[in-house]
């Protein structure tokens, strides 16, 4: 399969100007689900149809289309064109992530992406608001997980 490398630098450009349209808080939450990490990663490096996916991020067909078409309307997949296969034609994708980091300091989410054109992005996401607990009754600290939860985390009898 031979693609051209200006087509692919055009549809990235195109993928992320249909990202920045969208809410900055969507595109943070779909970046950060594993599977779509899973797909971003196998399509980081070269081109591939949704058939060659499957097997890389073992998951079921139906799955990874659905996956495919929403990131691609997400702006985080674009489309490097279609290809000849056995059964027909089938559209190849790339991912418009080049790298990404993600860091949790006090209970908020830190994400630096550098896509693609070399831009690089910050999203910041709260992982939820603290709620203050009670005071015990006693000196001692209550814990939310008890000492039997962790001997059974840690495979002790």
């Amino acid at each position: 399969m031979v693609i051209q490398q200006v087509g692919i630098e055009e549809a990235v450009h195109e993928a992320l100007k249909t990202m920045h349209e969208l809410d900055r808080e969507e595109v943070a939450m779909f970046i950060i689900d594993p599977l779509v990490l899973y797909i971003l990663g196998a399509t980081s490096k070269r081109c591939l149809t949704v058939a060659e996916m499957v097997p890389v991020v073992n998951l079921p067909i139906a799955t990874c289309y659905k996956l495919v078409y929403q990131m691609e309307g997400h702006g985080l997949l674009a489309s490097c064109g279609t290809q000849r296969t056995g059964r027909g034609r089938a559209t190849a994708y790339t991912s418009v992530l080049k790298e990404m980091s993600l860091d949790m300091r006090n209970c908020v989410m830190h994400i630096s992406v550098t896509w693609k054109n070399g831009v690089t992005e910050e999203f910041r996401r709260e992982m939820g608001a603290q709620v203050p607990r009670e005071a015990p009754s006693s000196t001692t600290l209550s814990c939310p997980v008890s000492e039997m939860d962790v001997d059974q985390a840690l495979g002790s009898d």
